[in-house]
This record gives structure tokens, C-alpha cells and sequence, in this order.
């Protein structure tokens, strides 16, 4: 159903002045759930944004929110992962969505009280269930999952006990990377079904694993990859999150795939390889996944009918659909060489790559056009370094607070 911009105008505005109706408001939550209209989006946005407080309640809540409105109007559950719960991150979004569970948990609320009491309100209502700050993309450890559900951390003092942790291979950790190797050439490998281990690389760290094959991954921060332990020889499915370069070991009559997670954004994947040198870029909340070659032979499957082969210097960038250019090979290795690399970047991009090397949450609330960055930085300067510079070349203001930063026109 199609409504127009005076009426979307009236339900926001009666929304925030608490008057609106219940069937008023199961219309506007109607429309923030299902419209693809980007012209309305922007619209609430606009209208929204200038409280700018950040809130992200749990799944729980949702979940609970979404069993009152369904007492009071049978409407299907709210999509967690949908574009417009987006704009919830705005605190006047929250206004407007969490007027519905606010008529629930209070029976009333004061007339005088304003928009910015009421986001105070909201706060202490979702206190509890408000995720920590901290995730595993901003721990403080490199953790390897072992088998039979055991873990490691990687920069602890009890990955002393690597060595023996799996029978017949043997588990080495030097500076910043672990190697797997069989304990000698008579070693008998475990029988049975593949054994898996999983490294989960935190923001703000890298690190590399040397494979039972021989091949070698680094791994760039906020990363996960699973992969087999015990299958030097046989086909070797590995999987990704996150963005990591391959050194895959050449070896005969055996398959080795990468298979890069999808979302409602992008399509799954798998990059198959003989042998050769690439890198992998697949954060899960990047809009695309990039896949560049440079030396060697590489095929994705999973995207049509037939395999797509790509060629050394080529990527393939992947969303709903996908396309193969020439590839900025000084781009696609700035992580690797210590640099951030920004070439007509957006700023809300910049600030993912910031994120996830520094381990402090980026935003950019920009108030007209996305700006874009064109710069070459050491990733060995500072977070502040790093802000004074963009700062000073793009007109853009920057603010801690806690354990964010906030970046604005």
C-alpha cells in the first residue's frame, strides 16, 4: 500500500507528540517495515536523526516488543536484520518505533515530559537488556576453538598447551601466527570424520595459521575462519567472515575451497583454488564481499549455473549479483603492508576500517552527502592521529565518547 508524504509528515509528527492512535501507529510501523521506498527512508531519517544518541536494544527485547504489538494488532513478528531497524540507531527512530512498547510497559506518560526525557526513559527501560559494549569482535583475545568444544586464547599464557592438544598433530605458536604439522612422519592421523579448529581475530589484532598442507592465511582483524586439521592430503573446505590473504600450498588431484558466508545483501559462495595467492574481503556487514587473485588460478561457484573463472589481477565483487574487474592490487594489500588505503572511500566506509584496527566503535553522522576520502596512512599512528588528519583535510569534526567515536560535518 502506497501512502503519501503529507500523511507519512502527520503519523511521524503524531508519533512524537504521543497523540497518535493505535491504529495510527500500526500503520507507521507498517510502513517502516516494509517500505522500499528510499525517498521515505531519507525522510525519516532527516526527521529523526538530530537527537543522535545511540541505542541497540537485545534481541530480546525485539523479540518481546514484538509479542505485545502482536496482542494489541496481529501483525507478523519484526525482521531484526531489516533495513529500516537500521535507522534505529538514531535515538529519535527509537522514539518513533518505541512508542508503541512504551504505551505498554507505562500506562501513561507524563504530557510535559520532552523527546530527550523520553530517550533517558527508554535507556532505563532497556537497561538490562542492553548488550554489553564489549563482543567478540572487540575482545581482547585471539581465541581458537579447539575440538570437543575446548579453547584456547591465543595471547594467554595457556597456549603453552598447544602442543598436545590434538592427537597426532602438532600445534606450534611463534610472535603472531600457529602452525600445524604432524608429530613425525609416522604419525597416524585421527581416523574418522574431518576435525575442524576455529580462530576468531578481535579488532584492533592480526594473525596468521600455517595449515597442516603447508598453506598459509593471514588473518585480518575482526575475522573468523574454521578449517579442517587433519586433512593434508584429501579436499579442504575452510570457511570465512572477515577478510584474509591465502598462500595456498600447490598440491595434485585435491580441492581446496573457500567458502565465503552470505546475507540478505550478498550471495554464498566458494572460491576453489589448486594453488595460488589471493585475498578474501567478506565482513558481515559489508554490502559486498571482494575476492582478488594474484598469482595463480581461482574459480567461484555458487553465483550461476557454471563455475566463473577468474584470471591474476581480476576480482570478483559479489552482492545479489556479481561482477569481475581490474583490481587494485595496491588497495586490496594496504591491510597486509600496514596502510589504510582510501581511494574515493566513503567516510561510513573509512569508518568500518577504522573500527575494526583500532577497536573502538566508528560513526559518521553525516548530515548531507556521504563524503569520500582519497589517503594513504600508517596504521601505525593513532586513533587521534588518524581523526586529526581527516579532520584538517575534510572539514570533519570528531568526539570521544567512552568507547565511541562520533564523526560529524
Amino acid at each position: 500500500m502506497n501512502y503519501n508524504d503529507s500523511y507519512i509528515d502527520l503519523l511521524i509528527q503524531r508519533c512524537l507528540n504521543r497523540t497518535a492512535t493505535a491504529e495510527e501507529r500500526k500503520v507507521l510501523l507498517h510502513v517502516l517495515k516494509y517500505t522500499d521506498n528510499e525517498h521515505i527512508e531519507a525522510k525519516i531519517v532527516a526527521a529523526f536523526q538530530q537527537e543522535q544518541i545511540r541505542l541497540e536494544p537485545s534481541d530480546s527485547v525485539w523479540i518481546a516488543i514484538a509479542r505485545q504489538i502482536a496482542q494489541e494488532t496481529p501483525i507478523t513478528p519484526i525482521r531484526r536484520n531489516s533495513v529500516v531497524l537500521q535507522f534505529v540507531m538514531y535515538a529519535a527512530a527509537v522514539l518513533v518505533f518505541l512508542m508503541i512498547p512504551l504505551y505498554f510497559f507505562r500506562d501513561a506518560l507524563p504530557p510535559a515530559i520532552t523527546e530527550l526525557n523520553l530517550v533517558r526513559e527508554v535507556n532505563e527501560i532497556l537497561k538490562d537488556n542492553t548488550p554489553e559494549a564489549t563482543s567478540e569482535e572487540f575482545a581482547e583475545e585471539i581465541q581458537l576453538l579447539l575440538s570437543q568444544d575446548r579453547s584456547v586464547n591465543l595471547l594467554g599464557q595457556d597456549s603453552a598447551l598447544l602442543a598436545n592438544a590434538e592427537k597426532s598433530i602438532h600445534i606450534t605458536r611463534s610472535d603472531n601466527q600457529i602452525s600445524y604439522t604432524l608429530e613425525d612422519s609416522t604419525s597416524q592421523l585421527m581416523a574418522g570424520t574431518t576435525v575442524y579448529h576455529t580462530i576468531k581475530v578481535p579488532y584492533g589484532k592480526r594473525f596468521s595459521v600455517r595449515l597442516i598442507d603447508g598453506t598459509t592465511v593471514l588473518l585480518n582483524s575482526g575475522t573468523s575462519l574454521r578449517y579442517p586439521i587433519n586433512t593434508p592430503h584429501e579436499d579442504m573446505d575452510l570457511y570465512l567472515s572477515g577478510e584474509a590473504y591465502f598462500d595456498v600450498a600447490k598440491s595434485q588431484n585435491r580441492k581446496f575451497n573457500v567458502h565465503v558466508l552470505g546475507n540478505r545483501l550478498k550471495k554464498e559462495h566458494i572460491v576453489q583454488v589448486l594453488g595460488t595467492q589471493f585475498n578474501i574481503k567478506a565482513f558481515g556487514n559489508d554490502k559486498q564481499s571482494v575476492t582478488t587473485l594474484y598469482e595463480g588460478s581461482i574459480q567461484v561457484s555458487g553465483l550461476v549455473d557454471i563455475p566463473v573463472r577468474l584470471e591474476p589481477s581480476k576480482q570478483i565483487t559479489v552482492d545479489q549479483h556479481y561482477a569481475i574487474s581490474v583490481a587494485d592490487l595496491q588497495q586490496s594489500s594496504a591491510w597486509r603492508n600496514n596502510v589504510f588505503y582510501f581511494k574515493n572511500t566513503p567516510v561510513d566506509e573509512a569508518c568500518l576500517e577504522l573500527e575494526r584496527w583500532y577497536g573502538i566503535k566508528v560513526t559518521y553522522n553525516r548530515s548531507k552527502e556521504n563524503k569520500r576520502l582519497l589517503a594513504q596512512i600508517s596504521r601505525n599512528k593513532s586513533l587521534k592521529e588518524v581523526l586529526d588528519m581527516l579532520a584538517q583535510t575534510y572539514d570533519v569534526k570528531y568526539e570521544f565518547r567512552g568507547k565511541e567515536v562520533i564523526l560529524t560535518d
